[in-house]
């Protein structure tokens, strides 16, 4: 899956039907047949069908001909509706097509709706017979789809950690150490078990696992090559696989960037192949799937975005009730409260805190939970001394975690220690480099590098985020106000432009004087009053 901020095409089909732009715009056309239309396209294979198809099944009461014109027409009025998003629909002389590449939809994203009541296309009426019977034909799908995702009860996902025994006893402990930081990360973000390897543990039988992470270090002139595999077992799935150099082998103990960057990426890529290959019926697999999108979704920073993330992260925990689900709910809750796109704020404050009390009451040894607590709190209460003191806890848990490694910089440069703030966010950024989510490291380092007095490296945290993320408002927000410190007013104005596209009712008098615009450190900095050139 590309990275959250492409620009896509969003079709809902599960509920009423509706289009959305990649700005979030309401790009739904009017008239039902004009619906109905693209959402056959939508949960068609490839999402192409005939010009005959489509005719046979929206206008069945008319000749060919006629059938054939009411088509052309509705291509017509769908283009119009879509506008710049039209060169998503394309057309020949004998078929209809979406771009697969530039479309996403609801049900097609490997996430069966929990609630059995939902209906595909809710009160979609288009009055053809044979539209009709398509419909049933759909709709009885999803709720085969939904009877079969029923979850079973939650046994967690089983991780067996085996390291090679041919390469003398200290590489075999350090190749073992690195299998378990990999299952850790990964048992943090789902129910899981790790596993001995059973011909080590003296285990006479064991339970087959579901994912073997397996690491080999081997020694050579040069230093030491470590070869990782991680296995779904019962359909010998790779899910990850690196080959990779390391200097010394106490670069695994000590957590060297090199080495610990390898620890998430490896873990954040067999997330997300998990609800690929595990049961549907699972919790773990249902739960895992929903967060995985909620993720997208949130780091988005999107208004109709976050609401979504918080649905998906809501019914994760309902289907297998974890803390982590509720920490990143309350990481959306106040994402929410600090990008002002809910009217009642007491309420997101209070519901924040609730939600960050319940994830740290049934999940306190999570060093994750911990992670994303510490950062709720130094964004909403400013307990400087508490979110230190928690987010080192996750990082002495748990070096590899750039979560953790955010956190901490966030409360150091709350506590003033800058220099501590931007070194311990430079390694976060550094582990988090192949995130499909790096943008919201680099976002928060280039506000750490704004400061500590570092402009440039402000400027290159920010075109990173927005390099990875073309949507991303924060990113935006600031390299608007570097460009115009700067002098370079052409690029700030281009960013001013890009601003008011990507979010509603944005305006340089609203960034400039409106305080309660989430720009704290440039208002604080004084890097506001160069934009005022622009105006």
């Amino acid at each position: 899956m590309s990275g959250p901020q492409d620009n896509i095409l969003r079709i809902e089909v599960l509920g009423p039907f509706r289009v959305v732009g990649p700005n979030g715009l309401d790009l739904t056309p009017k008239g039902a047949k004009n619906q109905a239309l693209i959402a056959m396209l939508a949960l068609s294979p490839g999402m192409n069908r005939t010009r005959r198809w489509l005719e046979d099944k929206l206008w069945s009461t008319f000749g060919p001909e006629q059938a054939s014109a009411n088509l052309r027409q509705a291509l017509s009025k769908l283009r119009s509706a879509l506008g710049d998003e039209a060169v998503r629909l394309g057309s020949d002389r004998s078929a209809v097509w979406l771009e697969q590449a530039g479309v996403r939809v609801d049900l097609l994203e490997e996430v069966v709706p929990g609630d059995e009541r939902t209906e595909l296309l809710e009160g979609m009426d288009v009055r053809d017979p044979e539209f009709e019977d398509w419909l049933r034909q759909e709709r009885a799908q999803l709720q085969t789809m939904i009877s079969r995702a029923t979850p079973s009860d939650s046994k967690g996902v089983l991780i067996s950690c085996r390291s090679d025994v041919s390469g003398g006893l200290h590489s075999q402990i350090m190749s073992e150490v690195l299998s378990n930081q990999i299952g850790e990360n990964i048992g943090e973000q789902v129910r899981a078990w790790r596993q001995a390897d059973p011909e080590l543990s003296g285990a006479i039988e064991a339970p087959d696992s579901d994912v073997v992470i397996h690491s080999q270090i081997v020694q050579d002139n040069e230093g030491h090559t470590l070869f990782l595999k991680a296995v779904h077992q019962p359909s010998a799935r790779i899910l990850y696989s690196k080959l990779q150099r390391i200097d010394r082998l106490e670069d695994v103990m000590n957590s060297e960037e090199a080495v610990a960057r390898t620890v998430f990426e490896a873990a954040d890529q067999i997330l997300g192949k998990l609800p690929h290959v595990l049961q549907k019926d699972r919790p773990e697999s249902r739960s895992t799937a929903l967060s995985r999108l909620g993720l997208y979704r949130m780091f988005s920073f999107d208004q109709d975005a976050l609401r979504e993330a918080y649905g998906l992260m809501d019914q994760a925990f309902r289907n297998d009730p974890s803390g982590i689900y509720l920490a990143w709910c309350s990481l959306i809750r106040m994402t929410q409260m600090m990008e002002l796109s809910e009217a009642d704020q007491s309420d997101l404050m209070d519901e924040t805190m609730e939600l960050y009390y319940r994830a740290i009451e049934l999940d306190s040894d999570n060093a994750l939970v911990q992670s994303i607590v510490a950062k709720v709190r130094a964004t909403t209460v400013g307990d400087t001394a508490g979110v230190i003191d928690m987010a080192r806890n996750a990082v002495e848990r748990n070096p590899a975690s750039a979560y953790a490694l955010k956190s901490l910089s966030e409360g150091y440069m709350l506590a003033g220690d800058l220099d501590r703030a931007y070194k311990t966010s430079a390694r976060a950024c550094a582990i988090a480099r192949t995130s499909p989510f790096r943008h919201y490291w680099d976002t928060g380092h280039c506000v750490i590098a704004i400061a500590c007095n570092r402009p440039q490296d402000a400027i290159e945290a920010g075109e990173a985020a927005a390099r990875a993320a073309p949507l991303s408002r924060p990113a935006h927000r600031h390299l608007l106000a570097l460009y115009a410190m700067q002098g370079d007013l052409e690029k700030a104005q281009a960013v001013a432009r890009k601003m008011a596209k990507i979010e509603p009712g944005f305006s340089l008098d609203k960034l400039i004087n409106d305080d309660t615009y989430p720009v704290r450190t440039l208002r604080n900095k004084g890097l506001l009053d160069p934009i005022r050139a622009l105006l």
